[in-house]
């Protein structure tokens, strides 16, 4: 497997790591690994296509993740949870995306999908292709956890161009003076002219969380409100169900486009959903009553009279 495939993960997980769990993991060396069998309790596992197709897999030894996740909750967690598999998910998806972006910088398009978690003690894992896969080890103060990647390269071999017979002079006279330092006769190199653009890029910043105070705001309990009648009552309810959707769409759209989010501020993010779902379900029912009362005449809503359903209907015979 190519080093260039292997390189971006390591960074990757690195960075992803110090950002997310507070920890600095020492790399080790890396090894093939020719079985199914996985490296560790809990692994987390994504598919990869584009210029390369495989797969990554992570895998944790319960300990470790375990002390990850007490790190980035900022509480202690003392076993294996559906926090705990939830953040080995996040983690890997994280990590597979901040190493796409280094394989950017070699020009390498790489697209990932939905990861998968396995857990349970001498787990298997089975990667997208056949064959050997290069297993990373990393170390930290509470465990060990591995990064299994598996990948083959989809690049053509380029064809090496013709040199020209002869190189053209250099001329100061267009080509301008070499910079100070720089031999006229030595090659270019991008990274050493300007570190600053040809450096190592740096992960993306979590954008900050500026919708919690408005779903705190939405989700506590309502103030009851008093209106004059029931059209405006209708007009108050509707305003409120269009903020609701829209606070709900704003958040599923920084879940799908922030991958970098802080994990905590996922997590309320995910908790928020299913509370908007019911408050939705609970604006529109207010709605139709609210519309039913409307067009009520004013004898039926000073004697209202409960129709018989038709079970009930008198036994004439």
């Amino acid at each position: 497997m190519d080093v260039k495939f292997i390189n971006p993960f390591v960074h990757g997980t690195m960075e992803v790591m110090e950002k997310m769990a507070f920890i600095k993991p020492v790399a080790g060396k890396p090894f093939a690994k020719v079985t199914d069998a996985a490296c560790g309790d809990v692994s987390g596992i994504i598919g990869m296509t584009g210029d390369a197709t495989g797969s990554l897999a992570m895998s944790f030894s319960e300990s470790c993740i375990i002390n990850i996740v007490s790190k980035m909750l900022g509480e202690t967690v003392t076993e294996i949870n559906r926090e705990v598999l939830d953040a080995v998910g996040e983690l890997t998806n994280m990590i597979s995306g901040s190493s796409r972006k280094l394989m950017e910088k070699d020009d390498l398009k790489v697209f990932a999908a939905i990861p998968t978690i396995v857990f349970g003690r001498a787990h298997t894992l089975y990667h997208v292709i056949k064959g050997p896969s290069i297993v990373i080890p990393f170390e930290t103060e509470a465990g060990q956890f591995v990064i299994d990647v598996c990948l083959k390269s989809n690049l053509k071999p380029k064809q090496k161009e013709a040199e020209p017979e002869s190189k053209a002079a250099f001329n100061p006279a267009i080509f301008g003076k070499p910079s100070p330092g720089v031999s006229s006769n030595t090659a270019f190199d991008p990274k050493e002219h300007n570190p600053a653009v040809f450096g190592k890029p740096s992960m993306p910043k979590a954008a900050p969380d500026i919708l919690q105070e408005k779903i705190d705001k939405d989700l506590s309990r309502a103030v009851p409100v008093e209106h004059k009648n029931a059209s405006e009552r209708i007009d108050y309810l509707r305003r409120t169900l269009a903020e609701t959707n829209a606070t709900r769409d704003m958040i599923l759209k920084q879940m799908k486009e922030q991958p970098f989010m802080e994990f905590t501020q996922r997590q309320r993010y995910k908790k928020a959903l299913p509370a908007y779902d019911a408050k939705i379900k609970r604006l529109k029912l207010d709605i139709s009553a609210a519309e039913t009362i409307l067009k009520m005449s004013k004898d039926e809503l000073e004697n209202p009279t409960i129709k018989p359903h038709f079970q009930h209907y008198p036994n004439n015979k």
